[in-house]
């Protein structure tokens, strides 16, 4: 892992663009219109994302959904808790790990994933209109390369 000494070795420096105060304000509209998009369904775009993962890879511990979405235990317990009381996922013990947990939809929970996908598109309807497709996959992959550097730093706490 790299070790972050805080200095700049271009020219033109993430700093000089204000890049994460960019990000920053970027993904708060996003999370905005996109949470406000999806309140008529009762969800919130985490709660979405969770029924997401698990639908594409039901039965799946609940662990692997908290890893995927860089989730604690403990906030991926929450959304859980309030998916299940809401109907829309099934918690059920582990088989193979009396510890773990499997969460899968239900019929109520796929609906509800299928209404909420729809009522999403406006937002990748937006970005489609923003960027061209070769444009979403250079920044689909830059994302993917900022995200890694900074999962790679191990920063002095000095």
């Amino acid at each position: 892992m790299k070790q972050f000494d805080g200095t700049v070795g271009n020219v033109s420096s993430a700093h000089e663009h204000r890049l994460y105060h960019r990000l920053q304000v970027t993904a708060h509209e996003l999370r905005r219109i996109a949470d406000q998009a999806l309140r008529p369904c009762g969800l919130t775009t985490a709660q979405l994302a969770v029924l997401a993962v698990v639908d594409a890879q039901q039965p799946v511990r609940q662990g692997r959904v908290a890893e995927q979405l860089s989730l604690t235990e403990q906030a991926l317990t929450a959304m859980v808790r309030r998916l299940d009381g809401q109907g829309h996922l099934r918690r059920l013990p582990d088989p193979d790990d009396g510890r773990s947990t499997l969460l899968e939809l239900t019929s109520s929970g796929r609906s509800t994933l299928q209404t909420a996908g729809r009522r999403f598109d406006v937002v990748n309807a937006a970005l489609d209109a923003a960027l061209d497709g070769d444009e979403l996959d250079g920044l689909a992959e830059h994302l993917d390369r900022m995200r890694d550097a900074v999962r790679a730093l191990q920063l002095d706490e000095r």
